[in-house]
Parts: C-alpha cells; sequence; structure tokens
C-alpha cells in the first residue's frame, strides 16, 4: 500500500507492506485529518517512536477485515478511536482511556496512523458512522470534535454562562459548538478576521481579533467591556503560548475555570495571587474517552455539529496540506484522502 512514512523529522511518500494484524481490524482509509500535532512531530517536539513510522491519528475508512468475534463486519463505515488502552486500569475501567496507565497504544502516535491506503485498530475502537457524516467528518471528529466534548464536560459548563475560546482552528471550531449547543455565550478569540468570521458562523456571539497573535495584555480588559465588568465563566486554551494562557486566566470571573487543552512548551509562568484572590481553578484536557467520540458523531449526524474541511488533499500532496497548517492559512481543517 502507499503510505507516508517518517524517518527523524521528514516524510516520505512511497509503498510499504500492508498491515496483517493477528487480532485487529484492517480499515481502508477514506480520510485522515491533518493535525496541528503533526508539527509536533516535525519539530522534534514529539520524537517518532520508530524509523518510518505513519502519522495521522484522525482517521474514518471503510472496514476490509475483522478477527472472529468482532462488532463490525467487512464494509462498515467507521471512525477510529486512537486509544488502544490497557482496559483493566482505573483509568480505562471508568470511560477515560485516554489516560490510561499502561496504554498498548495510540494510532499516529505511537502505533502507525492513518497518512497511508490501510490502517490496523482492535474492532473496539471502530465506531459505526450514520450515513449522514461523510469520512472528511468523521475523520476530524475522531480528534478535534471528541477533544470538544471531553473538554467541555470536564469543565463542567452551565447553561447561561460564558466562554472564551482562544483559538480558532480545527478543535477551537468545534469547541465553540460544542459550548454553543449546550447553551453558553462564546467568545472567541482569533487571530485574524477571517477566523473571527468562522468563529461567529460557527456559534459564538462575539469575536475578538488579537492580530497575527499578539496583544493577549489587553485581553482581560477586552472581554470584561463585553461582560459588564465580570470576567468569563470559563476560557478555553487551544493556543499554547504563554502570554495567552496568562491572558486568559486573568480574564476569567470569581471563580472562573480555565481548561488548557493545547499542547505547548511553553511554560506558564504566574502569580499565585491572581488565582487565590478570585478562587479560579485550572483543568487540563487530553483528547477524549471513545464516550465522547460517540457524542460528538451524534451531535454531527443530529446536524449540531459540522466540520469545516478547508481542502482534501490527495496523498501525495502532504506537503502542500502540512505547509499551509504551518502557516495558519487552514480554515477549520485539512484532510487526506488516500
Amino acid at each position: 500500500m502507499r503510505a507516508i512514512t517518517m524517518r527523524d523529522t521528514t516524510l516520505t511518500l512511497g509503498e510499504v507492506p500492508d498491515p496483517v494484524p493477528e487480532d485487529w481490524a484492517v480499515v481502508d482509509v477514506k480520510a485522515a485529518g491533518v493535525c496541528g500535532s503533526e508539527l509536533h512531530f516535525l519539530d522534534g517536539m514529539v520524537p517518532a517512536p520508530f524509523d518510518d513510522f505513519v502519522l495521522g491519528h484522525e482517521i474514518a475508512g471503510v472496514v476490509r477485515s475483522v478477527p472472529p468475534g468482532a462488532a463490525v463486519a467487512p464494509g462498515d463505515r467507521v471512525a477510529v478511536y486512537n486509544f488502544v488502552g490497557c482496559g483493566v486500569c482505573t483509568p480505562c475501567r471508568t470511560g477515560h482511556e485516554s489516560i490510561c496507565t499502561d496504554p498498548r497504544a495510540q494510532l499516529g502516535w505511537t502505533a502507525n496512523g492513518g497518512f497511508a491506503e490501510q490502517v490496523a485498530a482492535p474492532p473496539a475502537n471502530l465506531l459505526k458512522l450514520p450515513d449522514s457524516v461523510s469520512f472528511e467528518a468523521a475523520a476530524v471528529l475522531s480528534c478535534s470534535g471528541m477533544t470538544a466534548v471531553h473538554a467541555s464536560r470536564l469543565a463542567g459548563v452551565e447553561f447561561g454562562q460564558t466562554a472564551i475560546v482562544d483559538g480558532v482552528g480545527g478543535v477551537g471550531l468545534m469547541v465553540i459548538q460544542v459550548l454553543a449547543v449546550a447553551g453558553l455565550r462564546v467568545i472567541a478569540v482569533a487571530d485574524a478576521e477571517p477566523k473571527a468570521t468562522m468563529a461567529l458562523e460557527s456559534g459564538a456571539a462575539e469575536a475578538i481579533v488579537l492580530d497575527g497573535g499578539e496583544g493577549y495584555d489587553e485581553l482581560p480588559e477586552r472581554v470584561k467591556a463585553l461582560t459588564e465588568g465580570a470576567g468569563a465563566d470559563y476560557f478555553f486554551e487551544l493556543v499554547g503560548t504563554e502570554a495567552s494562557m496568562r491572558g486568559g486566566i486573568r480574564s476569567l470571573a470569581r471563580r472562573g475555570t480555565a481548561v488548557l487543552v493545547g499542547y505547548t512548551e511553553d511554560e506558564l509562568r504566574i502569580h499565585p495571587i491572581d488565582l487565590i484572590l478570585s478562587e479560579a481553578r485550572i483543568f487540563s484536557s487530553v483528547a477524549a474517552s471513545r464516550h465522547d467520540l460517540e457524542a460528538a458523531i451524534a451531535l454531527a449526524a443530529a446536524g449540531k455539529l459540522s466540520v469545516a474541511i478547508d481542502t482534501a488533499y490527495p496523498l501525495a500532496e502532504y506537503e502542500t496540506a502540512i505547509a499551509r497548517l504551518r502557516a495558519r492559512e487552514v480554515r477549520g481543517r485539512n484532510v487526506l484522502v488516500p
């Protein structure tokens, strides 16, 4: 099969052996999202687990083969949940697979992913897709969508409250929609006017534009101007710079909650008094559970969660997809369609 393989920090499109797992299913990949996390590999922040590794953790396709006793069958349209937990630790047994203490694999992170014509995955990680949900949408839901659901649940959001969503990329657009469906007033923070427009079209009530991602020291006052001086009840951080994290925390109302989602190499330095006097809380959120992906797919099938696909590229044009991601030109998400 054709696949995009990684050695050190270099990607190459070529032929590799088809997957032949003993107890896993094989899926013909129909769409694979190009996530910002791919840049962490290419920049050396996250090392490739082995030579000729296949990136791509946002995957949807058609089942090709399954081991005996599987709940899915060849020909089924599926989304692929990328975490393969041990199944026996407390997080796994309580529906928190993404923080498994002894994970077997994570597709596109520690095991070969979906930038290929085929991918192997445990049958239990394959979720059947309604006909109304496209492969391209399902691939993005398998990261951005489920991440948005998980972060919102973790924060305990409540109807009628106000939330800042900092970063209008693939995940940010999903968070905006999930919060709006839950009945929150969303203030989006974008680094350009076109992204602010997308945020408003996705359900944000207001959008603040910080051109080029500069000016986070002004964010608290701008948020307070929109909230009668109170600040926001929640701050969802998807940008990952020290300035954005600190600016968002300082934009919170009393007893407000900051939810850190975006991966970053930046450190957060903030004086404890900024947290103590207002009893602010900081949560962290990593990916999601299978249940969160099921919820994201159900929301999409009901027309309550839409996926903004910028461009669908064939595997041969992967360099363009990644270059546009790095240049922050993508409006929503790019996908590869093998």
